[in-house]
């Protein structure tokens, strides 16, 4: 894969048996994740919830026995956890479901509906078996294309990472590639000066933190388009670096449930409206 070209659905047919068992597993706990933060009814009693019981975290073990009971808060989150890890060597089919359920996991705790987002599938993500991040951005995009990148507002590339230390770090590794860069996250500039920066110049590539990036995405009085928006964009990050406790940024409770609504509010809508948008775990 190379070029302009951000991925082909042929890539996404060859799914192994581990990570079949890591989907089934993922798509029953997507499943029960309306029962598990119901407010009411007998569900979510008392007494069920002594009963039940945690889903095994072991997403390869034949062994292991079907998620059939009610899955706990606690354990849904561990599920997660484990199900994030590696996420970025492992097949598009996985990494969209795994998002998928992630998603209706943060919204639903949040209260929102999911009626208006459309359904994650494998053919809206672009995978690689480049070993470093660079390489991976080389495989899924042209960098020529990405170095003369000119609609304002709209970086063609937009890195989605756990912290501002990651983001710095980020940065760093993409400098060799010498494209103009955005850095949006806290402790380089206000939301302020990062709106008026977004407004003035264009960027290839843009790098920051979910909650920066969710106020960027906001309109303010009187304007009819953010200073950040996706219309242009074809590429969506989301870093899978771990952090020394195992968590990413669609992981970490500090972050993920910023990230599902930036994503939800501002780059699902393009994905049902576009085929050249896609999202990368890597």
């Amino acid at each position: 894969m190379g070029g302009d070209d951000l991925g082909s659905d042929d890539e996404y047919l060859n799914v192994t048996i581990e990570e079949e068992k890591s989907i089934q597993k993922l798509e029953t706990l997507a499943d029960n994740i309306e029962v598990e933060v119901g407010n009411e009814g007998p569900l979510s009693s008392k007494k069920r919830k002594r009963k039940s019981k945690a889903p095994s975290l072991d997403l390869n073990n034949d062994e292991d026995s079907a998620v059939d009971e009610v899955p706990t808060k606690k354990s849904s989150s561990r599920v997660l956890l484990e199900a994030g890890r590696d996420l970025e060597n492992q097949s598009a089919d996985v990494q969209a479901t795994f998002l998928w359920t992630a998603l209706k996991h943060n919204l639903q705790l949040r209260g929102s509906s999911l009626e208006s987002i459309p359904k994650l599938k494998a053919s809206h993500f672009t995978t690689s078996k480049e070993s470093t991040l660079s390489g991976r951005l080389r495989s899924a995009l042209s960098i020529k294309k990405l170095k003369k990148w000119k609609p304002i507002g709209s970086p063609m590339v937009v890195v989605v990472c756990v912290s501002a230390r990651r983001a710095v770090a980020v940065l760093k590794e993409l400098a060799g590639l010498k494209v103009r860069a955005a850095k949006l996250f806290a402790k380089h500039m206000d939301v302020d000066q990062q709106k008026e920066l977004l407004r003035q110049s264009a960027y290839g590539l843009a790098v920051g933190t979910p909650h920066r990036l969710q106020a960027l995405c906001g309109k303010d009085q009187g304007e009819q388009r953010a200073a950040l928006n996706f219309e242009q964009t074809q590429l969506v990050l989301l870093d899978s670096q771990t952090n020394p406790k195992g968590f990413t940024v669609c992981t970490l409770p500090d972050t993920a449930p910023d990230c599902m609504h930036f994503l939800s509010e501002n780059v699902l809508p393009q994905l049902a409206k576009r085929k050249d948008l896609k999202i990368a775990m890597f």
